[in-house]
């Protein structure tokens, strides 16, 4: 696990404004100054007190989004309708964004295993939840190795497998990475829609990064390409003349990714890719918390796509 320094975890059960609960874990910002806080609790430059990140992959409840156990996973929703049902539970309620989900990925313990083979782990069958339709799993039904820490009590379920996790904050546009700074998809004022301009480009040699084949293989890359094409991560050829720490953080760029067989895909060719992260139940060994897959519009749906909301806290005034 990576430490983040000056927050502290704590489980905890959170009401929408129409009464629906939600199994949380609640990050609190504990940083003496803001220039010391977590990079999590920054939101549009305002700094918050604590983030609510959902413990269990989505259900929907009267068109709210819930984080509860042994539910069926909403799937077949696209990434609009994701966002509704997460804003209809009030004022802060958000798609899980970027940065909020490579939190989790650094707080994830090594080896973690999932429902990454139609109900068990495919690594070991005897490791499996409870079965729901398709290759689907109840939401926190499987045992503690799916869960972020290792803990059923305390731990995020289902990071690798289950379902895709949609995010927001990060996503391919014509073949250029683009990402939101700090927290910032976590604004109730986000614009999270396909024409938004409050994405950034990374640039390198001032050229725009981008991810896809030119026909010789998937690669990371300041050089045209135009073509779709998915590989293990250490497969991905990763070719600029340095690699700014921002890929690092939104984890396009992985630590020990000469070795990872985590799946990496990208489409170039479509005008927006959004983003889904931990791969789901049919993705055997390619899964992982970094697995990450740029190649869908926004408006794709399938029974192996969903999502975890989360919550912003309160502002914090110094």
């Amino acid at each position: 696990m990576k430490e983040h320094k000056f927050v502290k975890e704590t489980p905890v059960v959170i009401y929408d404004k129409d009464g629906f609960p939600s199994m949380m874990l609640k990050l609190e910002n504990t940083a003496p100054s803001k220039e010391e806080a977590d990079p999590i609790f920054i939101v549009k430059g305002q700094e918050y007190d604590s983030i609510y990140l959902s413990r269990f992959v989505n259900s929907i409840m009267d068109g709210h989004a819930v984080s509860l156990p042994f539910m069926n996973p909403a799937v077949m929703l696209d990434m609009d309708e994701m966002i509704a049902a997460c804003k209809a539970k009030g004022e802060k309620w958000h798609l899980l964004t970027i940065r909020e989900w490579r939190y989790i990925v650094d707080r994830t313990i090594e080896g973690i295993h999932g429902n990454t083979s139609s109900g068990s782990y495919h690594g070991d069958a005897s490791e499996h939840g409870i079965k729901g339709s398709r290759g689907l799993t109840l939401t926190g039904s499987g045992p503690a190795s799916w869960f972020h820490n290792g803990d059923k009590e305390t731990g995020i379920a289902d990071v690798v497998g289950l379902v895709w996790k949609t995010v927001a904050g990060l996503r391919l546009k014509n073949g250029i990475v683009e990402y939101m700074k700090d927290n910032d998809a976590a604004a109730p004022d986000a614009d999270l829609s396909e024409g938004s301009k409050d994405f950034l480009q990374i640039t390198v040699d001032g050229l725009p990064v981008r991810i896809g084949s030119d026909g010789d293989g998937l690669k990371i890359t300041t050089d045209e390409v135009s073509e779709y094409d998915y590989d293990e991560r250490r497969n991905v050829e990763v070719e600029l003349s340095e690699v700014p720490e921002i890929l690092k953080d939104l984890g396009i760029v992985t630590e020990g990714m000469g070795k990872s067989r985590e799946w990496l895909a990208a489409d170039p060719g479509l005008e927006e890719c959004v983003c889904y992260v931990g791969a789901g139940y049919d993705n055997t060994s390619h899964s992982g918390p970094s697995a990450l897959h740029l190649h869908n519009v926004r408006s794709i749906v399938y029974t192996h796509i969903g999502f975890l909301s989360a919550l912003l806290g309160e502002p914090v005034i110094r």
